[in-house]
């Protein structure tokens, strides 16, 4: 669980739109898209591949992670979200997991308890000096729902080529208080980053997100730790720390100069119709606690693969 990210539902105003109305006719189009998108690819699940890496100042490399989950699109509460469930850690299976997200999506029986429930539980194997529960590759898109495009200015900083389509580079800046994304505190995250946008119809092919001095709580020590160990839970018997959600949420919070940049490409699938993830990778920069007298500045970095979807015939509602 990330002890940082507050996610507001934040009412429109005429403030932060670009001036340019070429831009702000793009700008809409995209609103648009990711309005349909959740709808469109809520009955679908893909597997994940993701290696996590950290580095530790003046350290040896460390061995990387490895996990292997199912991710799915599903709606929680009034919108849409993108939920990982981990099925392997390594070489080690999670013991009654296989499915399970799959399930919740077809027979569309979870709640969001139990959507939030799955979160905490995988926010649990990443590793390096932050605790974060915001790297899936869909969070980036959801930002730009229609009633939160006038939170930000866009500015078109050119044409790019991405898998052989011409693109709009997108440039955008969060400008509007309170944040989309706050601090356990309460402080401000302004979000900047850029959007690559086939322009005539608003479909996202490439999302980029920076944030800086975005976390306010340090990673558990087993996510921290050189051994790079799993935690304990009920059903992985590996790793030296037994973690809950309640675990993060007593931590005390201190200040720590932090630093996360996620890029997230999608691709068309042909077989389903849809611009789906293909690839993430993140960079995030913070201080690590408890190896060195003084705090260790740690670098994590990622790189995820998306493959394997497939369409059930519902949706999946989550209940309240």
């Amino acid at each position: 669980m990330i002890s940082l990210i507050t996610l507001l539902v934040l009412t429109a105003s005429g403030a932060g739109q670009s001036p340019d109305p070429a831009v702000a006719d793009i700008v809409k189009k995209v609103g648009e898209y990711v309005a349909a998108y959740g709808e469109k690819t809520s009955a679908i699940v893909g597997i994940e591949k993701y290696t996590q890496s950290v580095s530790l100042e003046g350290q040896q490399p460390l061995p990387p992670r490895q996990l292997v989950a199912e991710y799915a699109i599903v709606r929680a509460g009034s919108g849409w979200t993108g939920f990982r469930d981990v099925v392997q850690v390594g070489s080690t299976k999670v013991e009654d997991r296989q499915d399970r997200l799959e399930k919740l999506v077809a027979e569309a029986s979870g709640t969001e308890a139990d959507l939030m429930r799955i979160a905490a539980e995988n926010s649990r194997f990443n590793i390096g000096p932050i605790s974060r529960n915001l790297n899936t590759p869909t969070t980036g898109m959801f930002f730009f729902q229609p009633a939160n495009l006038a939170r930000f200015t866009f500015t078109k900083k050119g044409i790019k080529k991405i898998n052989g389509l011409d693109t709009v580079e997108l440039e955008f800046k969060e400008t509007q208080r309170p944040t989309m994304v706050m601090r356990r505190s309460g402080a401000d995250v302004p979000m900047e980053g850029v959007l690559w946008v086939i322009p005539a119809e608003g479909t996202v092919v490439r999302t980029r997100l920076r944030m800086k001095n975005f976390a306010d709580a340090m990673a558990l020590p087993g996510q921290q730790a050189p051994t790079m160990q799993a935690p304990v839970n009920d059903r992985v018997a590996t790793g030296p720390t037994r973690s809950s959600p309640s675990a993060l949420d007593s931590m005390t919070s201190r200040d720590m100069e932090t630093n996360a940049d996620i890029e997230v490409t999608y691709k068309n699938n042909p077989e389903l119709g849809l611009w789906l993830p293909s690839d993430m990778s993140e960079q995030y920069q913070g201080p690590v606690y408890g190896f060195t007298k003084a705090p260790t500045e740690g670098r994590s970095s990622t790189k995820a693969t998306y493959s394997g979807f497939k369409k059930f015939g519902t949706g999946a509602a989550i209940k309240k």
